[in-house]
């Protein structure tokens, strides 16, 4: 332990065993479908705003994965996109087309509207 800890009386390992991760944190939030709505609307605002699509996919990712176990091969599925492909898409490994990412966010249920600014 560190001196801080010595003195606050802190048991580090209490603390990391009781903690959770910031991926988990937001898994869990993710299980409510307007939380969903929400974190990817905010999401690809900020896109619009910085460009920055590995942001905006790393947010579908988390949509899908808190869907829970199976949700690319179903949504690859259903979309009628190779489950690899999917997978490469929402791990970042491959940087989709708009119209593949579109086709995402429908087969996910979303649409996406524009408003003047």
């Amino acid at each position: 332990m560190t001196k801080f800890n010595d003195e606050l009386n802190i048991d580090m390992d209490k603390v990391i065993a009781n903690s959770i991760s910031h991926d988990d944190l937001i898994l869990e939030h993710l299980k409510d479908k307007d939380y969903q709505r929400i974190y990817l609307e905010t999401s690809l605002e900020e896109f619009a705003k910085d460009g920055n699509i590995n942001a905006f996919i790393r947010s579908l990712q988390h949509v899908v994965k808190a869907r829970g176990h199976g949700a690319i091969s179903a949504l690859a599925k259903e979309l009628d996109i190779d489950r690899s492909n999917l997978s490469d898409i929402l791990n970042g490994k491959v940087q989709p087309k708009i119209s593949t990412t579109l086709k995402l966010i429908n087969g996910l249920g979303y649409k996406i509207q524009l408003k003047s600014a």
